[in-house]
């Protein structure tokens, strides 16, 4: 069955979920107050409908309490946000999605007891920083409570090492997810060699690190940075 979304204010951020959404096969209502933007999506998404979200009644009448999640991005006006998210929720949405600009609005939204807040300006500025204090971070996802995602080079310590040699959870307490392994691949429209990066899957106790491996690791940033620190 193809899950169902209603995203409310389609400004860059909201407009790139509902496509990326539907893109991936969703059902999506696209809601926002401007007619010229509803007339610019309303063929890349199930249905668009130009309404003032702040307005009980006009909600009610898209039956949103029967979808699977709404994504409130409004943007700059965070009063309607508060509004819409209120409604929402006394509607009887099941999963309402908010975005905050800031620390103070995140708190806000928590305390109404919205059920998941997106705050993308902390993340990408989260990301630029730690990738410009160490270039060898290439991505960076923080989970809360010190734990983060990191995408890293391989340190220098690791190259030609299995696994089981490296000790990662022993040592770091650290856990590798995957492997980004450059592969080399026939072009047949040029026929030249050309490198890529691939998945290589879940790594066994036996699996060799390369020099050219970008190793996925989880675990708490303290231990990251330890590993960091090999290089």
């Amino acid at each position: 069955m193809r899950k169902k979304f209603a995203v409310i204010g389609l400004g860059d951020f909201g407009w790139s979920v509902a496509i990326s959404l539907a893109e991936r096969n969703a059902e999506v209502v696209a809601i926002d107050q401007d007619m010229n933007i509803i007339e610019e999506i309303k063929d890349k998404v199930t249905y668009a409908v130009r309404i003032d979200s702040t307005d009980e009644k006009a909600l009610r009448s898209l039956g949103l309490e029967k979808i699977d999640a709404v994504i409130v991005s409004i943007g700059t006006n965070f009063e309607n946000t508060i509004l819409t998210s209120v409604l929402l929720m006394n509607i009887g949405v099941k999963m309402v999605i908010a975005r905050a600009s800031s620390i103070i609005q995140e708190t806000i939204l928590k305390k109404l007891g919205v059920h998941q807040i997106i705050n993308p300006e902390l993340e990408i500025a989260a990301k630029v920083s730690t990738s410009l204090i160490n270039e060898d971070v290439l991505d960076y996802l923080d989970l809360g409570d010190g734990h983060a995602i990191f995408q890293i080079n391989t340190p220098t310590e690791f190259v030609g090492k299995s696994l089981n040699e490296i000790e990662l959870r022993i040592r770091f307490n650290v856990n590798l997810i995957t492997i980004k392994r450059q592969y080399k691949i026939q072009n047949e429209e040029t026929s030249s060699i050309d490198v890529r990066d691939r998945i290589y899957g879940v790594p066994s106790a036996s699996t060799i690190i390369e020099e050219s491996d970008k190793l996925v690791l989880f675990g708490r940033e303290r231990d990251i940075k330890k590993i960091l620190d090999l290089k």
